[in-house]
């Protein structure tokens, strides 16, 4: 059968741009594979970018012989895909004494869902329109007992994001374009179409091989209560449930397992046969018509087009809703709080820590005298379970400790007191009445609708431990 446009003198050398157009979004489609249901079966198309992907996913491969053809620093597979590498907040254990001034990617994603996710409800303290308001944002997540999911560690595939039948289109293409130029006898670019998407699909098989697995620290039986707290400059979230489930979120992280690992010579010897699709590409795509040369041109397009739809998906959200349901999908409510002191006083009361003052200290670490005796009455509150104000801490020389402070001070404190007894309050209500929704995906990642408190701007903000007034 004749080529069509055989006769043409026009020649596109489309070879230059293969290994190189397209390339971020073909790696960031790559990463994908252990988060989409099936995806490693769709990568049989012809990518472009192959010799960007084989220059990344080269270097995981681990020996003298891999270094040399794909120099750089060589990382987990993990944080190659971007399952891991991220820090968390800080964090301060109110049972188990536990102290970090960061925690892992898990800790990341619970604190991003929270603060960007999780709908606000009413707040069990009423706002005061005469206090400044610095808008403190308190998330309470329940997360129970740990229990552990069907094939643990090995996170199963019915948690990733559903197949997506889209991926069958640049397959499709891809195979229909060689079928094309199979019967227009271009067999150059026949034989180059079919070549990347051998390439690829192999890659792509071979990144998806490894299991993905939760790998969390297994504490004693007798460990105490996990109730911890993380810390940002944004707010606070309470974490409740056993040491397990907790330490699942602060120091647990997702790992990759090959069969391959630690040398990864299986990711090694699929990155150089990108780097043979390119090199190949380069001098025999020329040799074929015009006519293919669209063709193969046409198979790029599409399928950047493709890898394009799956860099667009956001990842961490998708990471997040595999660690709801790895961790049985707990129950959170959130709402505001316009003092820093309030939220940290709430947080004391709803907890009831053994070492109250420490907590305390840790997120109000001011030390002056009128917080020191602020800090006094509230510890003594919370094991007495009483209202701060009613509280008496006393002076060395017997008088109210209130007494020694000048009037200044004097007001400070009582009016820190008066946010404190609010606290309490509320933390009582909040406790007989507590309600939190579960929450859920959307892919699935999504919480329950809860009322939200409308609540105007403030005025006279000011600031004070962590850009926060206290």
């Amino acid at each position: 059968m004749r080529i069509l446009l055989q006769k043409s003198s026009f020649n596109l050398d489309v070879s230059g741009i293969a290994g190189f157009f397209g390339g971020e979004e073909s790696f960031a489609a790559m990463s994908s594979v252990h988060l989409v249901r099936g995806r490693r079966w769709l990568g049989w198309y012809n990518s472009p970018g192959s010799y960007f992907v084989a220059k990344k996913y080269g270097t995981l491969a681990q020996s003298r012989f891999w270094d040399g053809l794909f120099p750089g620093p060589n990382v987990d597979p993990a944080t190659m895909l971007e399952l891991d590498g991220k820090s968390g907040p800080r964090y301060t254990g109110v049972f188990s004494g536990n102290r970090f001034s960061a925690t892992g990617h898990l800790s990341f994603l619970l604190a991003r869902y929270c603060e960007l996710s999780v709908k606000p409800s009413p707040s069990p303290i009423p706002s005061s329109d005469t206090s400044p308001r610095s808008n403190i944002s308190l998330t309470i997540v329940q997360l129970g007992n740990f229990k552990e999911f069907k094939g643990y560690p090995t996170v199963p595939e019915d948690f990733f994001l559903p197949f997506d039948p889209v991926g069958i289109l640049p397959i499709a293409f891809s195979i229909g374009c060689a079928i094309v130029t199979g019967i227009f006898r271009d067999w150059y670019i026949f034989a180059m179409i079919l070549l990347g998407v051998v390439c690829n699909g192999i890659t792509c098989y071979v990144l998806a091989s490894g299991s993905l697995e939760l790998d969390c620290p297994v504490p004693s039986a007798n460990s105490p209560p996990g109730d911890g707290i993380l810390v940002s400059p944004r707010g606070i979230i309470v974490l409740q449930g056993d040491e397990r489930s907790v330490s699942s979120v602060i120091r647990g992280a997702y790992n990759l397992r090959y069969e391959s690992e630690p040398k990864y010579r299986n990711i090694g010897f699929s990155s150089l046969t990108l780097t043979a699709q390119f090199l190949l590409q380069l001098f025999l795509v020329p040799q074929g018509g015009l006519f293919g040369q669209i063709m193969f041109l046409s198979t790029l397009a599409v399928s950047w087009m493709f890898n394009a739809y799956l860099a667009s998906l956001d990842r961490e959200k998708l990471q997040t809703g595999i660690l709801l349901k790895v961790l049985g999908r707990p129950k959170a409510v959130k709402f505001s709080l316009d003092r820093w002191s309030t939220a940290v006083a709430f947080v004391a009361f709803y907890l009831k820590p053994k070492d109250a003052r420490g907590i305390l200290d840790e997120l109000i670490p001011n030390n002056t005298p009128a917080w020191r005796i602020w800090k006094d009455r509230v510890v003594v509150a919370i094991e007495k379970d009483t209202d701060p104000v009613l509280v008496k801490t006393w002076a060395e020389d017997g008088r109210d400790s209130i007494e020694t402070l000048d009037s200044s001070d004097r007001k400070f404190v009582l009016e820190f007191l008066q946010l404190a007894r609010e606290a309490y309050n509320g933390a009582k209500r909040f406790r007989s009445t507590s309600h939190a929704d579960p929450i859920e995906d959307k892919n699935s990642v999504r919480i329950e609708n809860i009322p939200v408190r409308e609540k105007g701007p403030g005025k006279g903000e000011k600031r004070g431990f962590r850009g926060l007034l206290p």
